[in-house]
């Protein structure tokens, strides 16, 4: 019978630059496993057993089968593993994968403040560990609490507060799972209780301009409204800025996903315009962007340029007509996240935070 890999170990591979062959059988394959060293392709699981042969010899390396949850990979790789493949499958499918986590150290030059980015790779959703002291602060955590728990052990902190940047419409936070595990308190943008929150009674609000932790290089909020009204980012001294999803790496924010007919996205755009130029792109060149998405796919180190290199990446910051950068902004934007308004409504503890809601393409930038 074929063996199993599972989503840490292939996405290990991945990372160190082994070269990988990711044979996908699902019927939409519309989201995927990607990184440098991966070989993908895309064919029906039927398709496969017929042609498992001549499909061989396209094949190079290790291969990795991929279906929903893992099962009906296996009759596929074995076939391919009987017509000579090294095959694997993908332990629990791309459901196993979309909640896998690597964690990177991130060097923003501060001594006494240890930063984490935590990736997972198959939403493409970035997430943070902030620990001052023996206190860790943990920003829009995924739903797997006791990853985060571990992290701040092993720094030898403990987490007191979770933060949540905004009510996420891509994914389902792990805020409140973290927080009933550690006993740490609930933080949302005094603005997101304003959207409609459930559990407003176990929150404690932050206003723009709070300090968050206490210390030589104080961490605090910093309003960045525009992809939605409560977008929040945090200040960790004058060194780095996790910007939530407001700027990315190589993107800018959509707009579309609270107000989203065309005239709700544009004004929203143009509130997105004022903050960056107000409240981002002033700082210095070397303080470095900590975002909260990134495209979907494993990379070898923590996503952490500095703003110098995002202005070069990311030509629509150079607009300064705010009309202008906002018909660029809304001219082409990909399809919502699926199942958005249900994932908003889960977030705002108004529906149950079902699992399953997390499918299909996931884009919160606006390219």
């Amino acid at each position: 019978m074929t063996d199993e890999i599972t989503s840490t170990e292939l996405a290990d591979k991945i990372a160190r630059g082994e070269k990988v062959t990711v044979v996908d059988v699902r019927p939409d394959a519309e989201w995927r496993i990607e990184g440098p060293s991966v070989d993908f392709i895309h064919m029906p699981a039927a398709r496969i057993a017929a042609e498992a042969s001549a499909l061989v010899q396209r094949l190079h390396g290790p291969v990795a089968v991929v279906c929903e949850r893992g099962m009906t990979a296996r009759r596929v790789a074995d076939a391919l593993r009987d017509a000579g493949a090294d095959t694997s499958v993908l332990a629990n499918g791309m459901r196993g994968w979309i909640g896998t986590l690597r964690a990177y150290p991130v060097n923003i030059g501060i001594p006494d403040t240890l930063v984490t980015q935590v990736q997972r790779r198959g939403r493409g959703c970035l997430s943070y560990v902030v620990v001052v002291g023996d206190e860790a602060l943990v920003v829009d955590p995924a739903p797997d609490a006791a990853f985060y728990v571990a992290l701040a052990e092993r720094a030898g902190a403990r987490v007191t507060q979770v933060f949540d940047t905004h009510i996420h419409a891509d994914h389902l936070s792990g805020a409140r799972a973290l927080a009933d595990l550690t006993g740490a308190e609930v933080r949302l943008p005094a603005a997101s209780l304003e959207r409609g929150v459930a559990y407003a009674d176990r929150v404690r609000p932050v206003a723009d301009g709070e300090v968050l932790l206490e210390g030589p290089h104080a961490i605090r909020a910093v309003a960045l409204p525009g992809h939605t009204t409560d977008m929040t980012g945090l200040m960790i001294g004058e060194r780095a800025l996790i910007a939530g999803d407001s700027l990315f790496a190589d993107g800018i924010a959509r707009p579309d996903l609270q107000r989203g007919d065309r005239e709700g996205a544009l004004m929203m755009a143009r509130v997105l315009h004022a903050t960056l130029r107000e409240r981002v792109l002033g700082r210095p060149d070397d303080v470095v962007l900590l975002p909260c998405h990134v495209h979907p796919g494993v990379r070898p180190a923590a996503i952490a340029p500095t703003l110098a290199e995002v202005r070069a990446a990311v030509p629509e910051l150079s607009i300064e007509d705010p009309d202008r950068f906002a018909e660029t902004l809304t001219a082409a934007m990909p399809p919502r996240p699926q199942n958005f308004e249900e994932i908003i409504a889960a977030n705002s503890g108004t529906r149950e935070p079902d699992p399953e809601l997390e499918g299909g393409g996931n884009s919160c930038a606006a390219r």
